[in-house]
């Protein structure tokens, strides 16, 4: 079996002042060569909470089964994820930044782009310090599941990516 996975990242000033910078990410994966049983389940792929799609619950989006406690995500051998931001510079120190994020995972080792994406959409509030910026997000799923909040926050250092 074989284990690939891939992630770029790109941002585009809009302005001479640098003030506003539109940020953009996409991240896909794939197991080839085994079936979802021969990977362990820490092996495989889970999309959901801040380096995700915000606004889910932490590895709550992929295949799941229906356990005696309810719903349990079970992860896949595929994925993909999406994010775009908007990181508008308010003053020097402060920022406000709109987001979007998608993703899913899939049992099969191609993504089935025919079952819909998770989104998840927030806003943050940003604080630069001299080191890296303060990060203070909230997000909110467009169709959480049965395990997921009405809104989730997310607290860290530097940018989401």
């Amino acid at each position: 079996m074989t284990f690939v996975k891939g992630e770029a990242s790109a941002y585009r000033v809009l302005d001479d002042a640098k003030r506003f910078v539109l940020a953009g990410r996409v991240a896909a994966g794939s197991v080839v060569g085994a079936s979802l049983t021969d990977i362990q389940p820490s092996r495989r792929y889970y999309v959901g909470v801040g380096g995700s799609v915000r606004g889910y619950g932490y590895r709550n989006i992929g295949p799941s089964v229906k356990t005696s406690d309810g719903t349990e995500t079970v992860g896949g051998l595929s994925f993909v994820e999406g994010s775009v931001e908007a990181r508008v510079k308010v003053t020097d120190t402060i920022g406000i930044v709109p987001f979007v994020d998608a993703g899913a995972a899939y049992e099969g080792e191609i993504p089935d782009f025919s079952e819909p994406l998770k989104i998840g959409t927030g806003v943050g509030l940003r604080y630069y310090t001299p080191i890296r910026p303060l990060r203070f997000d909230v997000a909110f799923p467009l169709d959480p599941g049965p395990n997921d909040l009405d809104f989730a926050l997310y607290l860290g250092l530097s940018q989401a990516f």
